[in-house]
């Protein structure tokens, strides 16, 4: 199995109004080194609430063992 290189961070955009400035994951993937999507992870995708977008990278990449520079956030 090859490593994972990148990891693209799509936030959740049924956030309830009420929860103004709370961010979920949406969707995460796991990308190899030439670009190809290796894993859909929805085991991330739990309903866990962050307050900032680093508090996020940094649970995608303590949960997928990566490093913080390889998770980027999608908009």
């Amino acid at each position: 199995m090859k490593d994972i290189a990148s990891v693209r961070v799509y936030l959740d955009d049924k956030v309830p109004e009420y929860m103004e400035g709370i961010i979920r994951c949406g969707s995460v993937f796991s990308d190899d080194e030439d670009g190809n999507e290796l894993h859909d992870h929805l085991e991330l995708i739990d309903n866990a609430e962050f307050t900032s977008r680093e508090d996020l990278i940094a649970y995608v990449a303590e949960k997928l063992e990566v490093p913080i520079p390889a998770v980027e956030i999608i908009d």
